[in-house]
């Protein structure tokens, strides 16, 4: 009797069957799973590409804020020159070029004879300076006076002064890009205007000339506020001087004007020199000093201030105080310069592109009516 033999896998499988472990297809039958894993190593793999550039741009950005901080400047003092110049195309009727160059003259006239002006005072009042504090030593007991001279004697005056001539080397040639920065851009705004505007996709290009068009005349009504609270506590600083009897009042006066641009801390470093120069007069020069300046910044913070602020931008006060101590320890003084306007620029891209463009309400910042 025979045995049948047991049936090959070809001979039960029935002729549409699949052999296990293929598709009709000719794939395996787990691909489905080794795709998706593909899928999702190449998501992963896309996110950390990103994290990473996003990281090394802002590595970049902060290797090279000193740079840009500058270029903020000139873009500031461009701001300036331009609308002075549109003030005076439209008065003369002559062109960019000859109004640009009016223009930069008299800033040249104005600012060179301010900073001689300046220079020359307050080198005689050094001197004047000098002078009563050679007495105040005198005055002292012989043991304290010998001390004096004695720690003196290991004070690293060369080393302090070769850092103050580097120092003063790195301002004037930030100084000088920022002049030249100004100049260019002032010369032909439309042209980097355009060049900003070409980064965005097309269908955003009419929202980033509005973008820009915003933040200009916000930073520029910025200016205007600053300019005349600059101008206001250096004419009441200076007449009230002259009045107290202080030498250079006119000096002390600009300084005091120039340093209102540093909201908050400026006061304060005006107030240095004001009371060096008063005691080296009397202490009594100094305490009447040391109150006409507190007087002084009680009017521009409660009249001055406030009455600028229903026509200029109002910026929130404690982000300025935000924005300036921000600065202050990132970038140092010229972080403290920059603060205020770099929030004005900041608050404007938030109340359009995101207040406006996404949340869909309407902004708040600035103020249309302003």
């Amino acid at each position: 009797m025979a045995i049948p033999s047991r049936p090959t896998a070809h001979q039960t499988a029935s002729p549409g069957a699949v052999p296990p472990g293929r598709s009709g297809s000719g794939t395996t039958q787990d691909e489905p799973p080794a795709r998706a894993k593909r899928g999702e190593l190449a998501v992963f793999t896309w996110k950390v590409l990103i994290v990473a550039g996003v990281a090394a741009l802002t590595l970049f950005l902060w290797k090279v804020s000193g740079t840009l901080l500058l270029i903020f400047t000139g873009v500031l003092f461009a701001i300036l020159l331009q609308r002075l110049t549109g003030y005076v195309r439209q008065a003369t009727g002559l062109g960019h070029g000859w109004a640009l160059a009016i223009v930069l003259v008299a800033l040249v006239l104005v600012v060179g004879g301010g900073g001689w002006l300046m220079g020359t005072s307050m080198a005689a009042q050094l001197g004047q300076l000098q002078e009563q504090v050679t007495k105040a030593m005198a005055m002292l007991p012989d043991e304290w006076r010998q001390r004096i001279m004695d720690e003196s004697k290991d004070w690293p005056w060369m080393n302090q002064l070769s850092s103050f001539a580097s120092s003063l080397v790195y301002v004037i040639g930030d100084a000088v890009v920022v002049m030249f920065a100004a100049l260019y851009l002032a010369a032909s705004p439309g042209v980097y205007r355009r060049g900003v505007v070409l980064l965005v996709p097309p269908q955003g290009q009419e929202r980033a000339w509005e973008v820009m068009n915003v933040a200009g005349d916000s930073l520029w009504k910025w200016l205007i506020g600053q300019m005349v609270a600059m101008a206001a506590v250096g004419t009441l600083t200076a007449v009230g001087l002259w009045l107290l009897g202080i030498p250079s009042a006119l000096a002390l006066g600009m300084v005091a004007g120039l340093l209102e641009f540093i909201p908050l801390v400026g006061p304060f470093l005006a107030a240095i020199p004001a009371l060096l120069i008063a005691f080296a007069q009397s202490p009594q020069d100094a305490l009447w000093v040391a109150g006409l300046y507190l007087v002084i910044q009680q009017v521009e913070g409660n009249l001055v201030t406030p009455l600028l602020q229903k026509r200029v931008v109002d910026l929130p006060p404690v982000i300025t105080i935000g924005a300036i101590a921000a600065g202050g320890v990132l970038f140092g003084l010229i972080g403290m310069f920059l603060a205020t306007p770099i929030a004005v620029v900041v608050l404007v891209l938030v109340n359009l592109l995101y207040i406006e463009d996404k949340l869909g309400q309407p902004r708040h910042f600035p103020n249309n009516e302003s």
